[in-house]
């Protein structure tokens, strides 16, 4: 059945074929959903079960279980868990796909306060309920948002709670991160059939990787930032240290990657940048006595835009506000 509805009505007490949102019917898994099915199917040669919970324009904070009543339908947790339980597959859940936020970038939370400051905690408390209800979950993925999702900027909001799903797998040992920078057709909000089929492709080789033992030969992941350091005394120069190979392309003039990174959120402090293995090297335009760094900034990117790449073609992820270490 589908996520926004009830699903204890009598039209909704069965199974249905899988479609995309907007061709009908109560199976809509979405356009990516039916996608990576297809992608594990051909693969792998077997059935897949997916299930989407997936409301539009929900914050992460309506997601919670309901500890009185996990099977409250009048909660989107407790529809999925419905649905699942008469499915009989609570222990069949395998993973859980999480792309969501864009209604955490406001203040519009529960309290009246950013929702990224509890947005990892949120997470926990949900991924808890989770694991209890389907106790054989082995892999969370989650997707880092575009900058600036569906046009919601407030004095930085945006990129901090990009920040928090950055450093969301850093609290767990069985989570993969993708980043959806340089997903094209890109979109300001939702993304066209083409865009969602990149999250499919992209998210794929994550899952037949933890859930089905792939092994690749290159990174399947975004780069991300390990480390932000001056290289020398004159702090004229920094060095930021990723978890695989980079590169550093400026294929326009008017639009150069140096114009993304902000030093204690001012821009135009960057010259120029290169890069050489794992680390990329920043000139500045001069010494700096700047304390932290970030990487993109949703009020001044779009899709037309540059964007930091891995060597394996994939964007890295964005960064927000990262203190710097000793060299």
């Amino acid at each position: 059945g589908r996520p926004r509805t009830d699903p204890t009505g009598a039209r909704m007490k069965g199974w249905s074929t899988a479609v995309r949102r907007g061709d009908g019917g109560e199976g809509q898994i979405g356009y990516w959903g039916l996608d990576l099915a297809r992608r594990l199917m051909e693969s792998r040669n077997i059935p897949i079960c997916i299930i989407n919970g997936a409301v539009g324009g929900t914050r992460i904070d309506q997601h919670q279980r309901n500890s009185e009543d996990p099977e409250d339908v009048e909660t989107i947790y407790g529809r999925l868990l419905w649905r699942i339980r008469q499915a009989k597959l609570t222990h069949g859940i395998r993973g859980v796909v999480w792309h969501q936020g864009e209604n955490d970038q406001a203040a519009n939370g529960p309290t009246g306060r950013f929702a990224w400051e509890t947005y990892q905690q949120d997470f926990i408390d949900m991924s808890a309920a989770w694991k209890e209800d389907f106790p054989n979950i082995q892999n969370y993925y989650v997707f880092q948002i575009w900058p600036a999702a569906c046009g919601t900027v407030i004095d930085g909001s945006d990129n901090r709670l990009r920040e928090k799903q950055r450093t969301l797998p850093y609290l767990y040992s069985n989570m993969g991160i993708m980043s959806t920078l340089g997903i094209r057709p890109g979109s300001s909000c939702h993304y066209v059939a083409a865009g969602y089929a990149e999250f499919s492709r992209l998210i794929c080789p994550l899952i037949q990787r933890d859930l089905y033992g792939k092994v690749f030969a290159e990174s399947i992941t975004p780069a991300d930032l390990k480390r932000a350091y001056f290289t020398n005394n004159r702090r004229d120069e920094i060095a930021l240290e990723f978890d695989q190979a980079m590169t550093w392309e400026d294929t326009d003039a008017e639009d150069t990657l140096a114009e993304h990174f902000y030093l204690n959120g001012e821009a135009g402090k960057v010259a120029s940048g290169s890069a050489s293995g794992n680390v990329v090297t920043l000139k500045l335009t001069e010494p700096s006595t700047a304390k932290q760094i970030t990487y993109l900034d949703g009020k001044s990117w779009n899709v037309r835009r540059a964007f930091l790449k891995g060597k394996n073609g994939i964007a890295a992820l964005t960064f927000c506000e990262v203190g710097f270490s000793d060299g």
